[in-house]
């Protein structure tokens, strides 16, 4: 009954979430993709041909071309971003307004339904806004996360 009852304390503390994104650069750039959450691993796909998805799982970070889905490799350099915002959104439901962390504060809103609706990155080297939209929790297959061969995902 114990281990019952833990099995199921875990996994409804469970998080797996889809969102569209929009990121808007200083400059007016705007970028636009999705991702995928489920626990603690990550898939953050651009839309753009010319861009990447990466993929975080088990600690590690992997970048795969949208243009050749066929091959990848181990990104072990500016993945403190992605860690942080991934740290952020696993807070969730008791993410914070405010964050401060390695030189950037990140400012926090929310939407109705209590989930994060933009995140504001504010630092030396970068300003950028990040909307997330059309937010749902629902499961999410493993097979999304795998880095080789990487599985569509149509959103």
């Amino acid at each position: 009954v114990l281990m019952l009852n833990l099995f199921l304390l875990k996994n409804t503390f469970a998080l797996e979430i889809s969102c569209l994104f929009e990121e808007v650069y200083q400059n007016a750039e705007i970028q636009q993709g999705f991702f995928l959450i489920k626990n603690s691993k990550l898939r953050y796909e651009y839309h753009d041909e010319n861009l990447f998805t990466i993929i975080a799982k088990k600690g590690k970070f992997y970048l795969i071309s949208n243009s050749n889905k066929d091959s990848f490799r181990i990104l072990d350099e500016d993945i403190e971003l992605i860690d942080e915002l991934m740290k952020i959104i696993s807070d969730f439901p008791n993410v914070n307004e405010i964050y401060s962390i390695n030189k950037r504060i990140y400012k926090i809103e929310r939407n109705s339904k209590n989930f994060i609706k933009r995140i504001a990155i504010n630092s030396d080297d970068l300003k950028i806004s990040i909307n997330f939209l059309n937010c749902e929790f629902k499961k999410i297959q493993d097979k999304f996360f795998r880095h080789f061969p990487l599985e569509e995902y149509n959103y």
